[in-house]
């Protein structure tokens, strides 16, 4: 660690003069040229001839692995492909070679050994096609290597397009074709990263840089940049530099992993180099393509924290060696032309594939939809939709699951337990794939993150997601729960929906009325504030919010356009929960349903057996009350060593206890949505008393199908009531399940929740869509 800080100390007045330098030509710059100029994109190439380049030096027995099959590949494309190769000065007998058994192949023969940029630069001047592959003589292609190349021009915005490079059996592979650039602690990184399924999926992906050795060129594009810079002769880091330089002016260079090369790597350099020559030449390469190229903001720290590796990278000695091209790098740097795409522009391009996607392909969807197709959903969704522990969860299996009918499903969902992952196998079959990934502590997205938003922001799940949407596109998008929309920055402008289970915002507000103390009151207030700025962001995201009551849309309808709102209720299925024969009712029972994760059903309960259960214990003292639901806290499970009192928890079949009950309660103060528990007891035909809150949005009428009451005494009264005269149970029960019949049968709310997917794929004035609308009116 000394001699590092000694070595720091010495190099110090040196690093700052290359900053200064490196400043003043950046100012130099600024006076002549524009930092910034168009680019013309020029024609796509569909289905381009190619030159096809193939360096050599002293490289007859790799020429004799390397020509047959690409002979061959060019044979079978039927296209009139040039191959030429260029020898650079050769001694061995590779001319008279190629003059007896290829004589069918071009050969341009350079004096000397001229290396590897200006020879590659001389065979591109020499093409005649608009594309050039360049091919070292260590390159062996393999069958299907010509057209995912040439398929990528078809972009006018690619400039170069590299393919997918392997090692020989035995050796570590050291190259991939997936190039990536960083600078880390003052030090350039240079590497090859694995390929991806998603690689193989996409035509084109972007790259740092395009393998000189095995990619194709624009010539035009090849020549305007000057081609491969001396500068770096006799070789190494001329590819990147282009590449580079190519990308600063607004073209692309990309991977198209469907085309696969074998390197027989360095068989050409190592017979002029031994290996701490390249190892010294490649460091040295790296710095000059550093200070060629890149931005003042990352040359500043590289210059200052470089001599700290510099002995172990390079060596003193070396680094005071490597400042003899200093003038040169300078002078390419000055005579750079202006640039249009920034630094970090191509990092987070290079580094995201998903983001490259979705700024220059954003409509990938409608081009590779099947005309008559199923249609092709993306759901996520904040929980794993299955039957039996969550309502909201119920409400997606049950639409999912009929809508998959007719449409290709993709769940991307959180679970929470390792039990919870035993649930997919519920939904497996009506999704083409699912993915699933364990909810943990939430990231934070703010200095004050509030939990109902940000408890759903995860890494994992954003990676896992990210991965998906490389390999596969989507028609539309629907987000199970609003807090899900915070992964719509990853998706392009397809059609999207968004569930508002519970209006977060006015789920909170429900709560002030009932809180009493008044500094809690106002800090409620605050975060209901708070809740609706979040909320009305992630539906701004999307271009339709489907709410599941009316009034859940009213409170939202001040704040949206009405046409981004539609209400499809939650439903029930009647048929599952209509009793059989031997479900017996147990008199004067009363029972209550509801997850006790959910805040509101833990303050109904504590409501009701404060307040409104003791009035009717009052009157009738052999009245029994039933908790039933999942995760009761320990303030809930106290409840059951009250007399009277049974706190079930989770039971397998919620049935077994509505069919018991008389009357079934439902005392909700706080919270919205629509209310499932008063489904599935209409749908059991039971008679229910209920306050107003807990029937908002839902064809409750007081006395026709329900008993409303929000004061304990009314509540308590009516509940006495019912107890007392089993045939207005009766009555009311009967009255409750044809409601449910009518108008909450999940087929019916299924079909329009399809309906709505459609109609997102069409303009807002589309013949069909209008068409179906006048059917719709006349039936």
């Amino acid at each position: 660690m000394t001699g590092r800080i000694v070595h720091w100390i010495l190099l110090l007045p040196v690093q700052i003069a290359l900053a200064l330098l490196g400043l003043s030509v950046e100012i130099l710059r600024g006076f002549t040229l524009p930092q910034r100029s168009r680019t013309a994109a020029g024609p796509p190439l569909q289905d381009p001839v190619c030159s096809i380049v193939v360096l050599n030096w002293n490289g007859r027995t790799l020429l004799e692995e390397t020509l047959p099959p690409l002979l061959e590949e060019v044979r079978r494309s039927g296209r009139d492909h040039e191959v030429l190769v260029v020898d650079n000065g050769s001694d061995d007998d590779s001319l008279s070679w190629l003059a007896r058994h290829f004589p069918e192949v071009g050969v341009l023969a350079l004096p000397s050994n001229l290396g590897f940029a200006e020879g590659n630069n001389r065979g591109v001047a020499a093409a005649r096609h608009p594309i050039v592959i360049l091919l070292n003589n260590d390159m062996i292609i393999h069958p299907g290597f010509l057209r995912p190349l040439l398929e990528g021009f078809a972009d006018p915005r690619v400039f170069a397009v590299s393919s997918q490079i392997h090692f020989p059996a035995g050796k570590r592979r050291e190259e991939t074709g997936n190039t990536r650039a960083r600078v880390r602690r003052g030090r350039l990184g240079l590497a090859h990263l694995p390929i991806e399924e998603y690689h193989l999926r996409r035509s084109c992906l972007p790259v740092w840089w395009a393998g000189g050795g095995s990619s194709a060129f624009r010539r035009e594009r090849f020549l305007e940049l000057g081609g491969f810079s001396a500068l770096y002769s006799p070789c190494y880091l001329e590819d990147t530099d282009l590449s580079y330089r190519a990308w600063r002016r607004g073209w692309h260079c990309v991977l198209a992993a469907r085309s696969e090369v074998t390197h027989k790597h360095r068989s050409s350099s190592r017979q002029r180099f031994q290996q701490r020559q390249l190892e010294v030449l490649v460091a040295e390469r790296r710095l000059w393509y550093l200070w060629q190229n890149f931005p003042l903001h990352i040359l500043l720290p590289h210059l200052l924290l470089y001599p700290l590796h510099a002995q172990e990278e390079l060596g003193v000695g070396n680094y005071w060696r490597s400042l003899r091209r200093l003038p040169r790098v300078l002078w390419e740097r000055f005579r750079q032309p202006g640039r249009t795409v920034s630094h970090r522009q191509l990092r987070r391009w290079v580094n995201d594939p998903l983001a490259y996607l979705n700024d220059f392909q954003p409509d990938r969807s409608e081009r590779s939809r099947v005309p008559g197709g199923r249609l092709r959903l993306l759901v996520l969704s904040a929980y794993l939709p299955h039957l039996g522990k969550h309502g909201g969860a119920g409400r997606v299996f049950q639409l999912l699951s009929r809508v998959a009918q007719q449409t290709d499903v993709t769940l991307v969902s959180f679970v929470e337990t390792p039990e919870e992952q035993e649930e997919v196998a519920q939904v497996q079959p009506f999704c083409r794939r699912i993915e699933t990934v364990f909810r943990k502590r939430f990231e934070p997205l703010s200095l004050y993150p509030y939990e109902p938003f940000e408890e759903f922001h995860c890494a994992s799940f954003r990676e896992r997601l990210r991965e998906l949407l490389l390999e596969e596109d989507f028609d539309a998008v629907h987000y199970e729960w609003t807090q899900m929309a915070l992964y719509s920055d990853l998706l392009p402008p397809w059609p999207s929906l968004l569930t508002e289970i519970e209006v977060n915002y006015a789920a909170h507000y429900s709560l002030v009325p009932v809180e009493r103390h008044l500094l809690r009151k106002v800090h409620l207030y605050y975060r209901t504030l708070q809740t609706l700025y979040r909320e009305l962001e992630m539906c701004r995201r999307v271009g339709q919010v489907v709410c599941v009551t009316d009034a859940d849309r009213d409170f939202l309808a001040g704040y949206l356009e009405p046409s981004q709102l539609k209400v499809i209720n939650t439903g029930v299925d009647t048929g599952y929960f209509t009793p059989g024969e031997e479900a017996l009712i147990e008199p004067d029972a009363l029972v209550y349903v509801g997850a006790f994760r959910h805040d509101p059903n833990v303050d109904a309960m504590r409501f009701f057996c404060r307040e409104i259960f003791p009035l009717i214990r009052r009157e009738r003292p052999q009245t029994r009350l039933y908790i039933v639901g999942s995760s009761p806290p320990r303030e809930i499970q106290r409840l059951g060593e009250h007399p009277g009192i049974t706190v079930t928890g989770f039971v397998r079949d919620i049935r077994d206890y509505y069919w018991r009950a008389q009357v079934v309660v439902v005392p909700l103060r706080t919270g919205v949505g629509i209310r499932g528990k008063i489904l599935e007891g209409w749908a059991a035909g039971k008679a229910m008393v209920a306050t107003s809150q807990a029937c908002l949005g839902i064809r409750a009428q007081h006395g026709e199908n329900i008993l409303i009451a929000d004061r304990p005494e009314p509540f308590a009264r009516w509940t006495l009531a019912l107890l007392r005269h089993p045939e207005h149970c009766r009555r009311l029960g009967l009255a409750g399940r044809e409601t449910a019949r009518r108008y909450y049968e999940w087929d019916a709310l299924a079909g329009e929740l399809s309906r709505t997917y459609l109609e997102t794929l069409e303009p807002g004035g589309s013949p069909e869509r209008e068409q179906r609308e006048k059917e719709e009116v006349l039936s």
